[in-house]
């Protein structure tokens, strides 16, 4: 392919026609006055370079195409989780809601928006541990299209650390919502084999009037739950629960927000600049070959047309010389 490419480089060069379609002379050479060295490696080698420019462009946006594609399928995992972290938290304050009027009910709903809400958050941490590996994954790519300052070492260290913790936070929130569910399942036996202890639990979160001893009953039966809180804590922990619920809405509205926008990244639109940095820099190439080309065809068509000149010039003298002969030869006959 660089012998073809050489080949109709060269063609350019020397066997260009003129304004007026007349074929230039095969046999112009440049002179060492008409292009400079570095002039003439540059006509032979553009093609070449022209191709090479046109495929690293078109691999920069398509790899930047693919990394808001797959933002974008991320970004809707991350609506579908705060979405179910909405839920939980309304879950939860129904359950606290519902724990001085009924225990059983209260103890259900606090368990289900806590499952919910772990579901939701080990969503994001795998979802977010993917999507930082599937960049690492395009940054390696585009690495291998542009070349870029070496970072690895200390990129490596960082993703090792940010998996250990995002693994340490996925074990902390299955680890406490099992505790939660086994505590609440334990509460729940209990207050259906002691009514005695389910109305005292019942006394405490709404007055708060109860013995000593009933109060240290109830709250080692049912430690860990919503029926063991006090009126205050039980006021406080739905405060928190608003607080929190509010958080997440806020979540789930940037998310709405991001994906209604568009969902591009600043490391896409590097490589997009990137493009069209390549793509100016083809335009400016193009129209230096462009214009060497054109002086190349200014300066063999005048050398052809020339040539043209003298060589017309010779036969209409040559016709003029045997004219003369002829007449002169034609006069010494007649005079002889």
């Amino acid at each position: 392919m660089d012998n073809q490419a050489e080949e109709e480089s060269e063609a350019g060069v020397g066997l260009q026609r003129d304004e007026d379609d007349a074929p230039l002379c095969e046999d112009v050479e440049l002179q060492d006055g008409d292009l400079f060295p570095e002039e003439k490696i540059f006509l032979r080698d553009f093609p070449i370079l022209k191709e090479y420019l046109k495929g690293t462009i078109d691999k920069l946006r398509a790899l930047a195409d693919g990394i808001d594609k797959t933002h974008k399928k991320f970004a809707i995992t991350n609506m579908v989780a705060n979405s179910a972290a909405v839920i939980s938290r309304v879950t939860s304050l129904l359950g606290l809601a519902l724990a001085p009027a009924t225990g059983a009910g209260s103890l259900l709903l606090s368990t289900a928006g806590q499952g919910l809400a772990t579901v939701a958050e080990v969503t994001r941490i795998v979802s977010g541990m993917l999507e930082r590996y599937k960049n690492k994954k395009a940054q390696a790519q585009a690495k291998d299209i542009l070349p870029t300052r070496d970072q690895e070492d200390r990129e490596d260290e960082e993703d090792k650390a940010h998996y250990v913790t995002a693994a340490r936070e996925i074990i902390d929130n299955v680890g406490n919502t099992m505790k939660y569910t086994k505590e609440n399942i334990r509460a729940f036996q209990k207050l259906r084999a002691n009514p005695r202890l389910a109305n005292d639990a019942k006394r405490l979160l709404t007055t708060g009037q109860v013995s000593s001893r009933s109060r240290a009953q109830v709250q080692k039966a049912f430690a860990g739950t919503t029926l063991a809180m006090t009126k205050k804590a039980l006021i406080w922990e739905g405060v928190m629960s608003v607080f929190f619920l509010g958080r997440d809405l806020a979540s789930l509205s940037k998310e709405l927000t991001h994906l209604k926008e568009g969902t591009r990244t600043k490391f896409a639109e590097e490589l997009r600049a990137k493009a069209s940095e390549l793509e100016r820099k083809l335009t400016e190439l193009t129209q230096l070959y462009e214009s060497l080309l054109q002086k190349v065809r200014s300066r063999a068509g005048g050398v052809g047309k020339v040539k043209a000149y003298w060589k017309g010039l010779r036969e209409h003298v040559w016709m003029w010389v045997w004219l003369c002969v002829c007449l002169c030869v034609c006069a010494y006959v007649q005079f002889t």
